[in-house]
């Protein structure tokens, strides 16, 4: 009991102690399975031995979303890759254009509200705001932030929410959930399904999609392989989804129609909660490591493609790219948050690893830690924050060995670029506005074994600069 305990409250520590203990490789019983870990050591085999350790079974097994699978043939998990590696990456640079203007009309309400209410404001509810209006427009097209559709925001945050509780990604935070599993996901599933996903988002969705869809002819994409070209750079999602499925007469199945609801749904709760979620690692780092700020702020006044007489800046994903100085300090949070077993893979059949046989159909997870503070990797200094270690890059969103925030090898996640972007919208929004400070001076982590989904909890307050330079003078 005690070291159930310890697993879920000292995560990094129960975890490493065990490995050194008993590894390289581990069994370990938690939500009702068992499930093997590995050390550093074997890390890069589980990530890149697909033909044994499968992706697609590890993240769906993981995410309770098995049925998925089973309903698209298996290829659930590479639908979803070829859409946002083909409809999304492509035309990041229109995407920032259209929704830079979102982050910064959120930012300034949240400075406004904390100015004016003098307490500390919830910046995961402002992250996942503005993120999720963007991803309606990106998925939907600006016609579905209609005035009176708020709701629709709003829908695609409860939405979003709701998944994250469907895949048991706050299981860990539950007793309950930890000690039934099974009865929680019944449960779970019953409630979240009729209440959310089919009476809240089908009933927004599906007349968009069928609106956009109905009557139109589409060139097909074809199949096997990502077609990037001039009409990508035009089109909403939704449309780029639809020429994936779309019959040899170009037009979209009513079967097919549903699919793209389903991906629409998976597109807004992957970009939304985790993203989201991510920001709020940044932020509040940043807010108890404020020596940093000064740089950043140096950084976006020269970056800014214009400024105008209100002072407020206008930054394309160019300038974005330019935001080095953020960029080093964004890669160092996410390498050092934290995260124990952020990436997963199930087993396609037995696998001997470190002297152990894996039996086939078993969850076999990483502990990201070592690899992250790999000693072998980042030399003695592996576990202290040091942005400057990546003055000379590589980027926030590039993958590399030592580097597990966002996956490895071909199963990376694709919208990682994306990501970084609107985490740099949301960081440097506030701060051109703000000085940014945590109400009592720290965050709390509330699941240590799921750092990568579960942000800290606290209270954000934005100083605006003037007030900021006032109490600085009478100090």
């Amino acid at each position: 009991m005690q070291q159930a305990h310890e697993m879920f409250t000292h995560s990094r520590e129960a975890y490493a102690s065990a490995l050194n203990q008993h590894g390289p490789v581990i069994g370990v019983w938690r939500k009702g399975r068992l499930e093997y870990i590995v050390n550093e050591e074997y890390t890069n085999d589980v990530l890149s031995r697909d033909h044994e350790f499968s992706f697609e079974k590890g993240v769906a097994t993981i995410l309770n979303g098995s049925f998925l699978m089973s309903l698209t043939n298996g290829n659930f998990f590479k639908d979803m890759h070829m859409i946002i590696s083909g409809g999304v990456i492509p035309r990041v640079d229109e995407i920032v254009d259209q929704i830079f203007p979102i982050f910064q009309r959120h930012a300034k309400k949240l400075v406004d509200d904390s100015q004016q209410s003098r307490t500390g404001v919830d910046l995961f509810t402002h992250t996942r705001r503005c993120i999720a209006e963007g991803m309606l427009v990106v998925a939907f097209g600006e016609a579905c932030l209609f005035p009176e559709a708020l709701a629709p925001t709003n829908t695609a945050k409860e939405v979003a929410d709701a998944v994250a509780t469907l895949t048991g990604i706050y299981q860990n935070t539950s007793y309950f959930a930890r000690t039934f599993p099974r009865t929680w996901k019944t449960i779970t599933w019953v409630n979240v399904v009729s209440k959310i996903i089919i009476f809240k988002y089908f009933l927004m969705a599906l007349p968009i999609i069928w609106r956009e869809v109905r009557g139109r002819k589409y060139r097909p994409l074809n199949s096997t392989t990502l077609e990037q070209d001039e009409e990508n750079h035009s089109e909403t999602l939704v449309h780029y989804a639809a020429r994936m499925c779309a019959n040899a007469q170009g037009t979209v199945p009513i079967l097919s129609r549903i699919w793209l609801s389903i991906a629409m749904l998976m597109f807004v709760f992957a970009s939304v909660h985790q993203t989201a979620a991510v920001a709020v690692w940044v932020m509040y780092e940043l807010a108890v490591r404020r020596e940093y700020i000064p740089a950043i702020r140096e950084e976006l006044l020269i970056i800014s493609d214009s400024i105008d007489s209100s002072g407020v800046h206008r930054l394309s994903y160019e300038a974005l790219r330019r935001a080095t100085v953020l960029d080093s300090f964004i890669r160092e949070v996410l390498r050092l948050k934290g995260d124990t077993i952020g990436v997963m893979r199930g087993t396609t059949n037995d696998v001997k690893l470190g002297g152990y046989t894996i039996p086939k159909g078993v969850l076999v997870c990483p502990l990201s830690t070592l690899t992250n503070e790999s000693r072998n990797i980042y030399g003695d200094d592996a576990a202290k924050f040091n942005p400057g270690r990546w003055d000379d890059g590589p980027a926030a969103s590039t993958v590399t060995p030592g580097y597990l925030a966002f996956g490895f090898g071909r199963w990376a996640c694709p919208g990682r670029v994306l990501a970084i972007a609107e985490i740099k919208m949301i960081v440097l929004t506030l701060i051109a506005m703000s000085m940014p400070e945590m109400e009592g001076g720290k965050y709390t982590v509330v699941d240590p074994l799921n750092v990568t989904s579960v942000p800290p909890v606290g209270r954000l307050i934005l100083r605006s600069w003037t007030e900021f330079g006032k109490g600085r003078q009478e100090e």
